[in-house]
């Protein structure tokens, strides 16, 4: 079974990986469980700020991996998009929450995951809004590492979750709906 993601991002590979491989059910019967990954520019913003907007970031990077995977001549059953952003939220002390979007792809239907939101300090969402600047640059507020691995939720949490934990979270919420394919047939 080929799976294309689409990002060569570190956490997002390891998320994506992670998901897929705690469910042999999906892949035994192909015998393997192969990966490639595909770089190319995203359709939405750096700084996602809305839902919809995540979600179609993630869709667009699921399908283009996909068909990346075909125009290569690969064989592809899932193509992954991850994109992660904000979104309002009533009641929280910034107005917004982060979250993932994990959407996998099969050549016709999408299937959406979000992994667990959280919020950031007011102060760095007020500069994504009014300067728009990324959250992983904001090495003032959350060391060097906001991009890679450990992502501004390890500080945040002090190291007990990590970014690619959240894409792995998100991509499994996808999965659920195939692994579960019976339950979710004519919903």
């Amino acid at each position: 079974m080929l799976i294309s993601i689409g990002t060569k991002s570190v956490p997002k590979l390891i998320g994506a990986m992670r998901a897929f491989s705690n469910y042999p059910e999906i892949f035994i019967n192909d015998g393997s469980l192969e990966f490639v990954s595909y770089e190319f520019q995203s359709d939405v913003s750096a700084n996602p700020i809305s839902l919809e907007e995540i979600i179609q970031g993630a869709k667009y990077r699921a399908k283009v991996a996909f068909d990346n995977a075909k125009d290569d001549g690969r064989t592809c059953s899932y193509g992954v998009g991850i994109e992660s952003g904000i979104y309002l939220v009533p009641e929280t002390h910034s107005g917004y929450m982060d979250t993932t979007a994990g959407v996998l792809y099969d050549g016709k239907e999408y299937y959406i995951g979000l992994g667990p939101s959280f919020e950031y300090p007011k102060k760095a969402i007020d500069r994504v809004l009014n300067n728009g600047e990324e959250i992983g640059h904001m090495e003032d507020i959350f060391g060097t590492t906001a991009k890679g691995k450990r992502g501004a939720i390890g500080e945040l949490s002090n190291d007990r979750i990590s970014r690619d934990r959240l894409m792995e979270d998100s991509v499994t919420m996808a999965l659920i709906q195939i692994i579960n394919k019976d339950k979710y047939r004519n919903n």
